[in-house]
């Protein structure tokens, strides 16, 4: 990753222009250059400019106010390629949650351990007890931070228990469906 701060002042400016240029044609690329994704933006939009990558941002951001009609249609179908190759990464993440979560009860099954559950009680139990502190206690002064603190904390983990065994079908599939472009039908 790219510390933005250290950078030399041509190379942010060459940052700034190529992102402006590339907005209008494939926003989602643009949207990646001042991210982890910075690199894999630029080789995308070298490959449809100059049909092989290693350009610069420089290079790419003189380049582009100059493209032609040729070099605009491979640069936007650079973009969805690169939308495609996004959704896939995230499906295939959301996969690997899955597997894990699945192994993980498939272990508590089969070792017949009851760890996972009396700590998913104790979570449950804990989240609850502090929300009833907060709301039915006045909190000494000072501490309102604290309890806070571990109420945020505690819901994370309650979000984490439920989750676990209760699955996240529901959550998945509207995932899914965002990824996939696919709408809800409306009534």
């Amino acid at each position: 990753m790219i510390d933005e701060t250290n950078e030399k002042p041509a190379t942010k400016e060459a940052r700034g222009r190529l992102k402006k240029a590339v907005a209008k044609a494939a926003p989602k690329i643009a949207e990646q250059l001042g991210g982890p994704l910075a690199g894999a933006a630029v080789s995308a939009i070298a490959r449809a400019i100059f049909g092989k990558e290693g350009a610069t941002e420089e290079e790419l951001a003189e380049a582009l106010p100059h493209a032609g009609a040729d070099q605009l249609i491979a640069l936007k179908r650079a973009e969805n390629e690169f939308r495609i190759a996004l959704r896939a990464a995230a499906l295939d993440e959301e996969r690997i949650d899955a597997g894990d979560r699945a192994s993980a009860r498939e272990r508590q099954q089969k070792m017949r351990d009851w760890t996972p559950s009396v700590l998913g009680a104790l979570i449950i139990f804990g989240f609850f007890l502090t929300l009833a502190v907060m709301v039915a206690r006045k909190l000494p002064a000072g501490a309102e931070t604290e309890f806070s603190i571990m109420l945020g904390a505690l819901a994370t983990m309650t979000a984490a228990v439920v989750n676990y065994f209760f699955g996240s079908s529901a959550g998945s599939r509207e995932k899914t469906m965002l990824l996939t472009g696919v709408k809800k039908a409306e009534d």
